[in-house]
């Protein structure tokens, strides 16, 4: 590489702000996470708590804590855009849907982002889940 080499190297050097992240999440209207594999999935979490609305690809821990505005099911707060498929037809397909909400519902998309910041995705609510089901098998014994 030639004298230049440095000036890329600062460049292209890797970096984590975590004040950078979290003014990232709050400037953001929707976060995509389009992932293949998710076991939990923590983005998505943060995205609830700063309002932006996620937009998820339905595989792990993103199914379970994101459920589609418009054909979400359950008892789930119906609380992001979500797509199946891995490609770019199935995630264009729910960003058309994201981007035409956000433009011709503004009150609705408002709403929603409100709605996800009050949002319970704590350690505290699925810790009693479990504290309640581990209570339920004792019970039966």
């Amino acid at each position: 590489m030639g004298a230049g080499s440095s000036i890329v190297k600062e460049i292209a050097k890797v970096m984590y702000s975590e004040p950078l992240a979290h003014m990232i999440y709050a400037a953001a209207d929707v976060v995509v996470v389009p992932s293949m594999y998710e076991p939990c999935g923590l983005t998505q979490m943060i995205a609830l708590r700063y309002g932006a609305v996620p937009l998820v690809r339905r595989t792990g821990g993103l199914a379970d804590t994101v459920s589609d505005v418009d054909h979400g099911g359950g008892a789930a707060p119906r609380n992001g855009f979500v797509f199946d498929g891995s490609d770019e037809a199935a995630l264009f397909g729910a960003l058309d849907r994201a981007l035409a909400m956000y433009a011709q519902q503004p009150a609705h998309w408002a709403a929603l982002a409100q709605d996800n910041m009050r949002l319970d995705v704590s350690w505290g609510k699925s810790a009693k889940s479990y504290m309640d089901v581990y209570r339920s098998i004792l019970g039966n014994y």
